[in-house]
Formats: structure tokens, sequence, C-alpha cells
């Protein structure tokens, strides 16, 4: 990748690794904290959607079937390294990262490479092969696993994809480092949404590079290169001045956008917490809304979308 900024983003969009909502038939996107968006990030897809999707299942498949630390860590990364090796965007994705690491973090200011399940492995597992370094399996019960040992006091550089608002790197992967004595340098990443998660683990006194800042300069660049046009641009910029007026303007008034029948379960959970909770206090000024919406949720089918 010569210019690396701009295919970066070509890719984002060819891949459709980003998808951004049609506000005239929804249905809107959720995000963890349980406010709708109009954008949402798969940065795996960015390697081929099939492929991504094909080798999360058959991690999936991995984990399940095999217990034993060592046979499951040698299996997943032969699965995702026979894919990485055929594959020459995904080759060029990680070949990014590393050169962009390199120029981040001094060489033996960590001894291995982390990774949590299950989404880090697929980029993780092959920065550690390209640096030649050895590569721990962060799982989410805390433990950790590294085919070639661990020694107390030996010191990380974690292999990410997306960080949203870094939660699993504080209740899951610093405890699991921590438990075993271990320590973290900083942490790469293919995209960043926002800064509030990059923030925390700045705060925390983590060095953080992100190839993609999923920011509204990320947005203004797509506009530029038109990828993206100016209707677009101007709720995506008002989402980030204030995620409240995005929902009144785009939003509250009309239910259908939120597909509330067609749903599935984790965005009908989101859906009914929003309806229930009222996070941005818009009830009262628009009760006929939320009334749709609850009438909305009790009509939805028993056992649609699972």
């Amino acid at each position: 990748m010569s210019d690396t900024k701009g295919a970066l983003l070509k890719l984002i969009y060819d891949s459709k690794a980003l998808s951004i909502w049609n506000r005239t038939t929804g249905p809107v996107f959720w995000y963890i904290a349980g406010v709708p968006g109009p954008f949402y990030i798969n940065t795996e897809q960015m390697i081929g959607r099939d492929l991504a999707e094909g080798l999360l299942k058959n991690i999936d498949a991995i984990l399940a079937r095999t217990k034993d630390a060592a046979t499951r860590s040698q299996a997943l990364e032969e699965l995702i390294l026979a894919a990485y090796t055929k594959t020459p965007v995904y080759s060029e994705i990680v070949a990014v990262m590393v050169a962009e690491a390199k120029k981040s973090f001094s060489a033996g200011s960590y001894s291995f490479v982390s990774g949590g399940e299950r989404r880090d492995w697929l980029f993780s597992i092959p920065f550690a092969r390209e640096i030649d370094i050895k590569h721990a399996f962060l799982f989410k019960n805390l433990d950790i696993h590294c085919p070639d040992g661990l020694r107390a006091g030996e010191t990380s550089l974690h292999v990410a994809d997306l960080i949203n608002n870094a939660a699993s790197y504080f209740d899951l992967w610093f405890p699991a480092l921590e438990k075993a004595g271990l320590k973290c340098v900083g942490t790469v990443c293919i995209n960043s949404r926002g800064t509030h998660g990059v923030d925390k683990l700045k705060a925390h006194g983590e060095k953080v590079l992100a190839l993609n800042a999923i920011e509204l300069d990320f947005f203004k660049q797509s506009l530029e290169s038109g990828l993206i046009d100016q209707a677009t641009y101007d709720e995506i910029a008002l989402h980030f001045t204030s995620p409240k007026e995005w929902g009144v303007k785009y939003l509250i008034g009309n239910a259908a956008l939120f597909d509330v029948a067609h749903a599935d379960k984790k965005s009908f959970e989101r859906i009914k917490s929003f309806v229930e909770h009222d996070p941005w206090q818009l009830r009262e000024a628009h009760p006929g809304f939320f009334d749709d919406m609850q009438a909305a949720i009790e009509k939805r089918p028993k056992g649609a979308a699972a």
C-alpha cells in the first residue's frame, strides 16, 4: 500500500467493513452503550467478509471442541496463518501494522505479542509471525497460553482489530496479564471508533497506535475522496457533536426506522433498554414516539430473529 492512509480509507468502504445506515428506510445501528448511531465498523471484514466470517466460525469450533491449551493454540495458529499467507490484502494490512508499530514502539520494549479472544487473533498471530516474536493467546476466562512459554515480568505489545470503549482491555486483557505477572507496553489496532476508549487507555499509561481513527476527520476525508456525500457527512458530523440532537433530527418520530419486528436478539434487547431507560431523556418531549415504540415491542412475534 503505497498511499497507506488513502488505501486503508478506500479499503474500509470497498470491503463494507464500515456500514452507514439508510436514513430513509433504516434500520439504525446499536452501540454497546445501548444507544443508536448512524454507522458501524466491523474491522475484520477488511480482509474479506466471507473469509472473516469463515475464520471466526472455525475459531468458535476449535474453542468448543478443543480444551487442551497447546492443541487449541496450534489449531488456531494453523487456521489463521493458512488464510493469511493466501490472501494478499490480509498480508498488506498486517504489513502496514508492523511498519507503523516499528515507528512507535522501540525494539526490545516488548518480548511478546498478545491477542485477545477472538477477533484480535486474526491480526495478532500474523503480526507476531512477521516480526518473529512469540505470541500469547488471551482468553475470556483470563487464561493465557504462549506455546513458547512466558516468564513473570515480561512485557507484551497487544495487537487488536478495533478499540471502541476499551472495555475488553480493562475487563479481560489487563487482568489476565496482571494475573500472570506480565506487563503491557501498549497496543496497536487497525481502527479506533471515537476517542473514549483510546483516552481511557492513555490515562492508564498505555501507548496507543491506531491506523485509522473513525472520527469526524475520517469522514471529512471520506467526503473529500468522494466516498460519501455531503448529506451523509452533515448527519455524521451532527452525531459527533451531539448524539442526542442527531437522534431528535433523524430518529424520533419514526418508530419504523428501528425495525423492531425484525431486529436481531441483541439489537432488540438494546431497543427495549433504550425505550425503558430513555438515556437521552426524550420521553417527555416526544411521548407519542415512545408510545409507538412500546407498542411495536409488544407486538413483536415471540421468538422473532433469535
